[in-house]
């Protein structure tokens, strides 16, 4: 079916080469290549090159309204996650707390008391004691890596405050580090991210993330 070019109202004969069509799914409306300054050459660029692609006046325009609508989509989604979080939290802190069944043997309805953990670790006014119970060993580092350098790794990657990080080079105190091949640390964050260590993505290629285990847990294991 024949359309007409909204530049200059003329008729576009699908059969003929002279048109391009708006690469915008909501648009697809054809133009004269002449009315929209696109020649011959022009045109087997877009043709040949995907990044490349034609968009109306009329789609440009409407660019940042687009990109506003996503914005307003991303947010609802982050909220969405922000209180799927926070009801996780909630079962985590009710588990075990509220039996299922009562003494009677009947299923009796749960209190449903709210809960909520902040998750806000970059706070330097408010202190606040976490819990810390498990720790991570982590290596291969250099000699001259120190546990400051850890630390401030850590509290960038995670967005972390860096005085909720605690780090604590694995080396013996008479050790020479000059003749070490390379070092390890123990490192624990807050209970409530500590899975977040196990993220690859924090780490620099090669380094090992492993729980630790003291030395006199260890032994004990062995007997």
């Amino acid at each position: 079916m024949a359309e007409n070019c909204p530049k200059c109202k003329k008729q576009i004969n699908s059969k003929e080469a002279g048109f391009i069509i708006c690469n915008s799914d909501d648009c697809r409306k054809k133009y004269h290549r002449t009315c929209v300054n696109i020649d011959d050459a022009v045109y087997d660029v877009i043709q040949k090159n995907p990044m490349i692609s034609f968009n109306c006046d009329e789609c440009k325009n409407q660019s940042p309204k687009a990109l506003a609508r996503i914005e307003e989509k991303v947010n609802k989604v982050c909220n969405g996650v922000n209180q799927i979080q926070g009801r996780m939290y909630q079962q985590y802190f009710q588990f075990g707390n509220q039996p299922a069944n009562n003494l009677d043997g009947k299923k009796h309805p749960q209190q449903n008391n709210l809960i909520v953990v902040g998750n806000n670790c970059n706070s330097d006014r408010l202190q606040v004691v976490c819990d810390y119970g498990r720790w991570v060993q982590v290596g291969k580092f250099a000699t001259n890596t120190s546990e400051e350098d850890v630390i401030d790794h850590l509290a960038e990657e995670l967005k972390i405050n860096k005085n909720l990080v605690k780090c604590t080079k694995l080396v013996k105190n008479d050790a020479n580090l000059s003749q070490l091949s390379y070092c390890k640390f123990k490192i624990s964050i807050p209970d409530y991210r500590f899975n977040e260590l196990f993220n690859e993505a924090i780490w620099p290629s090669g380094v090992m993330v492993s729980p630790f285990t003291p030395r006199s847990q260890l032994n004990q294991n062995r007997i």
